[in-house]
């Protein structure tokens, strides 16, 4: 009897989740995983998507809140959107960590950044699931989240620019990313904040606010540093120049002389503002 309600309980929510928010086809991986869950991770995941809000309950589409941050490495993208995210209970999302998700795969099956055709082959039969932990909305492969360890070292540091700048590959993430919102909104928070590259301008160039992080090259390797990253800061420029192009309306903030808060009561405002307006 207890299994028999947790494989309902399961499917229904994975149903509601699709049909409340209207997704396509497309976005059924985001829910996917439900089908193949062990009961234990079920009642888990379920436990980690509805907790946020405390009912589950999915919001009006029309009210959700999605804030997009880009910026160069250093800019301080991924400090500002948890922040924000924190302060007006949202869901938060860094993008960053798909690239280095999908890069911890790649060399682990052993396929480079310089061979695009298995790149493209491996990353195509994915099939992507979203666990929120607290806020923070994590991309999982079979179910599983790479620990932080190893997606933060230097061989991840190096290598994910170069997965990066593979085309079927970061179109293979803009269609995951863009279906945060909806899973945001099936796990019950009223807005998702995420920060990254190709945010404003490629993924959602019709954000609610949309915000680009600049700050000048000595503030941001000071930054890195603190941070324990140990990446060519100039080189993460060139590298990453492609994906920096800016969309119409969005906000540039110079957060050379900003601290956090700063920053954050600016965006704050902003938001504010829009939701006001709206």
């Amino acid at each position: 009897m207890v299994r028999s309600t947790l494989a309902f309980v399961t499917f229904f929510i994975a149903f509601a989740a699709l049909a409340s928010a209207a997704l396509d086809w497309d976005a059924f991986a985001t829910y996917d995983s439900f089908a193949k869950l062990s009961q234990e991770h079920a009642m888990e995941l379920i436990g980690e998507r509805l907790s946020p809000m405390g009912t589950g309950t999915i919001p009006p589409r029309e009210s959700f809140v999605t804030v997009a941050i880009d910026g160069a490495a250093g800019s301080g993208k991924t400090s500002t959107a948890r922040a924000v995210a924190e302060r007006f209970g949202y869901a938060f999302a860094s993008t960053g960590e798909h690239y280095r998700t999908l890069a911890r795969l790649l060399i682990d099956c052993a396929i480079g950044p310089d061979d695009a055709n298995a790149v493209r082959r491996k990353v195509m039969s994915l099939s992507p699931s979203t666990i929120f932990r607290g806020r923070c909305a994590h991309m999982a492969i079979d179910n599983k989240i790479p620990s932080e360890e190893s997606l933060r070292n230097g061989e991840i540091n190096g290598a994910v620019c170069n997965y990066a700048a593979i085309a079927e590959l970061r179109n293979f993430l803009h269609r995951y990313q863009r279906q945060l919102p909806a899973a945001a909104m099936a796990a019950g928070f009223r807005g998702i904040v995420l920060e990254g590259r190709d945010m404003t301008s490629t993924v959602f160039p019709d954000a609610t606010v949309k915000v680009h992080l600049q700050a000048d090259l000595a503030q941001r390797e000071k930054r890195r540093a603190a941070e324990g990253v140990d990446d060519n800061i100039v080189e993460r420029d060139r590298l990453d120049s492609a994906q920096l192009g800016r969309a119409k309306g969005v906000w540039c903030i110079d957060g050379t002389n900003l601290s956090l808060d700063e920053v954050v009561e600016l965006i704050a405002k902003r938001i504010e503002t829009a939701v006001k307006s709206d």
